[in-house]
């Protein structure tokens, strides 16, 4: 079991604004400007407007959990998918297995790539950094002063609603035929609606659009696939 569930830390990234054009490496940093009232001009944005932008845009504990979580629960789905090429009845078990495989896999990478990005990139780079750990070392991120909580980042299946038991995913793998399509179609539903809760939960309490977006798409691609399944085990 892969364990990567998160400890609470504080999960907004600043805003790195400069009130000059260039930054102390040469490179050109640009400034957050406040629109003025009608007739007047722009001007920079106050250090309170500043945060209070980082906030609405910034991310939160939530978005972070639940890509950390749905990373996983992917990869389990996947797993699933691999075994039904040796052993499915139905060509629209097949088919759909396939779909699985090509949405979730590029979806995996890019919420990797947000982490990445967002969280574990800014951790290392800066160790002061107010924000979740990256995943070097044994996992402790603290300032000098130790300020910053450690990151823990772990994950138990028991956590992720859906998740297939070990048990099942035996009870999947020894099964063939007609066995192995209702199986499959069983075990990967629950598995659907797991993760279509997960993102439910997501849009309620998460902040990043980014994230919002993924979640939102994932539940009309799960529900979707949860049609297409019913309906293979109907057709036969």
């Amino acid at each position: 079991m892969r364990r990567l569930a998160l400890a609470a830390g504080t999960a907004l990234v600043l805003l790195g604004v400069s009130a000059c054009g260039d930054s102390d490496d040469g490179r050109e940093s640009a400034n957050v400007i406040a629109p003025g009232a009608p007739g007047e001009s722009s001007s920079p944005a106050t250090a309170d407007q500043i945060a209070a932008l980082a906030e609405e845009q910034g991310h939160n504990e939530a978005d972070v959990t639940y890509l950390v979580m749905m990373i996983e629960h992917h990869s389990q789905a996947l797993e699933m998918t691999d075994l039904v090429e040796e052993r499915y009845e139905r060509d629209g078990i097949e088919r759909i297995a396939d779909r699985i495989a090509a949405a979730q896999g590029p979806e995996i990478t890019a919420m990797e790539s947000w982490l990445e990005e967002n969280v574990f990139g800014p951790a290392r780079e800066n160790p002061a950094h107010q924000n979740f750990c990256g995943l070097e070392g044994d996992g402790s991120h603290h300032s000098g002063d130790g300020d910053i909580p450690e990151c823990d980042l772990e994950v138990d299946h028991d956590e992720m609603q859906g998740m297939v038991s070990d048990e099942d995913m035996e009870r999947l793998a020894d099964a063939e035929g007609d066995d192995f399509d209702r199986l499959f179609v069983e075990l990967m539903t629950a598995h659907h609606e797991g993760a279509v809760s997960m993102a439910v939960d997501a849009l309620s309490e998460g902040k990043d659009q980014t994230v919002m977006r993924m979640a939102n798409d994932l539940i009309a691609e799960q529900n979707t696939e949860i049609a297409r399944m019913e309906a293979v085990l109907e057709d036969s």
